[in-house]
């Protein structure tokens, strides 16, 4: 039997669910942040109720504050450490805690954890749903007929259709006796090439990423990372370094000449990484940059374009790490 998989474009608070699976990163971000805030403005929780530590977890009726009748927090490490492989542990643990509360699920919202602060959003739905897998595998939740993932910006909520549209997610007909020995690997998505992408803080520049720069990468074959700096509430250097380090090359867009780009690529070059310049057709480039080639983009449309020729060119397909 197949659980039921839908996207919902909504807030997470209005999606009508038996449980919401949220996340507690040793900290409230996003929609675990709105949630947690919903939850303990009444005065019935507090802050520290919804605070599990790293391999704990909470879950508490909503008492109306949302649409969803519970809330589950899993605790995870940090947002910095909080990387594809612990989004999968995270949906492991989340099945296993609801099969040891014996509450009836029948239904089940979360959301795609990871795109919010830079991770590729395909590779975290693929690690997220392989997780479930693991969880249903080795756990009984027998009532379960529907996984719902709340998205509302536009770009995400249609890829995660196709996305939805192409993955089946399979209720055994019983659980493993020793959930212990479950073999982790064998439902482990393959880890992929990755590509950094330096950019702009701004608004203005999510389409630019999205149409112009994610979807060229992808296209590729690589796993598509940037860092947003709005989510990161302590300094924000060591997660671009490790990025840049992990990444088989770097797409950097020099529009705005803003200068933490120019310094991601300086410390690019400095590892070796090969780095994609792009920029604004008519953009202006600093004396040390203006002798290396430039993809100078007109629309998104002919930065997609040519940005996926160039990486084929280039690098060729993106592999398997």
């Amino acid at each position: 039997m197949s659980v039921e998989l839908s996207v919902v474009r909504d807030d997470v608070t209005a999606v009508a669910a038996d449980v919401l699976l949220l996340k507690h990163a040793q900290a409230h971000y996003g929609a675990d942040a709105v949630v947690a805030d919903r939850l303990t403005r009444s005065g019935r929780l507090s802050e520290a109720n919804l605070s599990p530590d790293d391999g704990s977890h909470v879950l508490v009726p909503s008492a109306g504050e949302i649409a969803a009748a519970n809330v589950l927090f899993v605790g995870v490490p940090g947002l910095r450490q909080f990387r594809y492989r612990e989004i999968r542990q995270f949906a492991r643990r989340a099945i296993r805690a609801l099969a040891d509360s014996r509450l009836p699920v029948q239904t089940l919202a979360t959301t795609v954890h990871g795109p919010g602060y830079g991770l590729d959003m395909e590779e975290a739905f693929r690690w997220l749903v392989a997780g479930f897998q693991q969880g249903l595998t080795a756990h009984s939740l027998p009532r379960l007929r529907r996984l719902m993932f709340a998205e509302r910006n536009p770009r995400r909520f249609e890829i995660l259709q196709e996305l939805v549209a192409d993955t089946e997610l399979v209720m055994p007909s019983a659980p493993l006796a020793t959930p212990t020995v479950v073999p982790a690997p064998a439902l482990e998505p393959k880890r992929k090439q990755s590509v950094f992408v330096a950019m702009p803080f701004n608004d203005e520049f999510e389409d630019v990423y999205q149409f112009g720069i994610y979807a060229a990468v992808r296209k590729c074959g690589y796993v598509c990372e940037k860092v947003d700096e709005s989510v990161f509430t302590g300094p924000i250097v060591e997660q671009i370094t490790e990025g840049i380090k992990n990444s088989t090359f770097v797409v950097a867009d020099l529009s705005l000449e803003r200068p933490n780009v120019y310094l991601e690529v300086g410390y690019a070059w400095a590892l070796k990484k090969p780095v994609v310049l792009v920029a604004r057709e008519g953009q202006r480039l600093h004396f040390d940059l203006s002798h290396h080639k430039c993809l100078f983009y007109k629309n998104i449309t002919r930065l997609s374009a040519a940005l996926e020729k160039t990486i084929q060119d280039m690098f060729g397909p993106g592999g398997e790490t």
